[in-house]
């Protein structure tokens, strides 16, 4: 085959191309710390660390979620232990009333206790996060939960649960509307569905009036405050199971996004040691490239005549 000079230059300049080519894409790694930036460099590992993309947007978007349910239930909770406390006192006022000994300045005092803790009691079940949201709308979660005659909003009662998802797999349940909390489906002291601040309007009129049936209200006021507490206890039962998956999720998650992150950092970012290698292959490469076209151009028939 005849080789012509052209040949001969355009094969070198090819050569020099290519090494400047090759220095500019190692310099572009060092600097940017990402050595896969387009398809056609590696398909299939493109294709890959794309995946591994969505899959640690998702595990970032299952921690924030984690991280919130936490927060929301660990509010709730407190917030029913306060609760119970309070519907223990409500009892125990319940208890001093039935008695014959008291006389009408102390249960003037009773009837005024049992007043305080009611609106004590009604601030805590319509309480607010930091976002405003109520603790126990559940999906209403604009909604107040009752009003100022301890009547359930009709909003909050059909609402359901707030889901918030953790894995691919698992979900958890915050908010809890009220009505599963503090309402009676079939009240003993009203007759019929109220909210343990209605079943405490009637005892305080009791205390106050003294009814014929007197015994009768304190009994029944008793068995709904039970009532309630029991449903308050299964809702912190639950909150408290939740806290235990969330935590377990929470590890479950941290370890799975550190795996997503080192196998994406395997595929997708710089090799520094490796870059700066090729580029002083490449810095050496395009030397002797330059310094063979130099020798290259000096050759010609009229050296040899000289």
């Amino acid at each position: 085959m005849r080789v012509s000079t052209s040949m001969v230059f355009a094969q070198g300049l090819s050569n020099l191309q290519q090494q400047q080519s090759a220095m500019l894409q190692s310099q572009q790694e060092i600097a940017t710390g990402v050595k896969l930036t387009n398809p056609a460099q590696d398909p299939v590992a493109f294709s890959t660390a794309s995946d591994l993309s969505v899959l640690s947007s998702k595990q970032s978007q299952y921690s924030k979620n984690i991280d919130n349910a936490t927060g929301k239930l660990q509010v709730q909770e407190s917030t029913l232990g306060s609760i119970t406390t309070m519907l223990q006192s409500v009892r125990d006022v319940a208890i001093q009333a039935n008695n014959a000994a008291q006389n009408g300045t102390s249960l003037a005092a009773l009837s005024d206790q049992l007043d305080q803790l009611q609106k004590a009691l009604a601030g805590q079940m319509n309480a607010t996060d930091e976002r405003g949201e109520y603790l126990f709308s559940g999906t209403a979660a604009r909604e107040k939960p009752y009003d100022a005659s301890g009547v359930l909003n009709p909003a909050v009662g059909s609402a359901g649960t707030v889901k918030l998802a953790i894995s691919d797999q698992q979900s958890v349940g915050i908010n809890q509307p009220a009505g599963q909390i503090f309402q009676l489906s079939s009240s003993a002291t009203t007759g019929g569905n109220a909210s343990i601040l209605q079943v405490i309007d009637q005892l305080k009129s009791a205390i106050t009036t003294q009814p014929a049936n007197l015994q009768t209200v304190y009994e029944n006021a008793q068995k709904d405050i039970d009532a309630v507490m029991n449903q308050v206890t299964d809702a912190r039962g639950s909150m408290g199971n939740a806290l235990n998956t969330l935590s377990t999720a929470k590890n479950d998650n941290a370890a799975q996004n550190v795996l997503t992150q080192q196998t994406l950092s395997g595929l997708r970012d710089t090799d520094v040691a490796s870059a700066i290698t090729k580029l002083n292959q490449s810095y050496l490469n395009l030397q002797a490239t330059q310094q063979s076209m130099v020798k290259i151009q000096s050759l010609s028939l009229f050296n040899y005549i000289r």
